[in-house]
């Protein structure tokens, strides 16, 4: 009992912190989907490697907005990496459906996370364009 709320407590006192996570020309082009009438598409982006498992989201797009990103990969290292990934993976696509880019907010503690999860949307950006 007291590992798992300790657990809780470490999730709960995550914060988030202002970074400029995209790194223009980083990632190679996965895949695209045809379609720029404004039609939905789905891209996926890079798989990144980060030191806890690697990350990889796929974008749905409406003409050029985004519309919904998925996360097709997270890290899985260990319980706690999952734990961080499970919390930091709906506050990040909040971010870059709200950002309309790979410039999202950290969330700390999932800071390679959040960094692979930026490469990843970067890249699937730059396909879609």
């Amino acid at each position: 009992m007291l590992s798992l709320f300790g657990s809780a407590i470490a999730v709960a006192a995550l914060v988030f912190v202002k970074v400029d996570l995209s790194a223009p020309g980083t990632a190679a082009v996965v895949a695209t989907a045809p379609g720029t009438d404004g039609a939905a598409r789905t891209v996926k982006g890079t798989a990144s490697w980060t030191p806890y498992g690697t990350v990889q989201v796929q974008v749905t797009f409406s003409g050029q907005r985004i519309v919904d990103v998925t996360a097709l990969q997270l890290p899985q290292r260990d319980r706690h990496s999952r734990q961080l990934a499970s919390y930091a993976e709906p506050v990040l696509r909040q971010e870059a459906i709200d950002a309309q880019s790979a410039t999202i907010d950290a969330v700390s503690g999932a800071t390679y996370t959040s960094q692979g999860y930026a490469e990843s949307l970067q890249s699937a950006i730059d396909s879609a364009k």
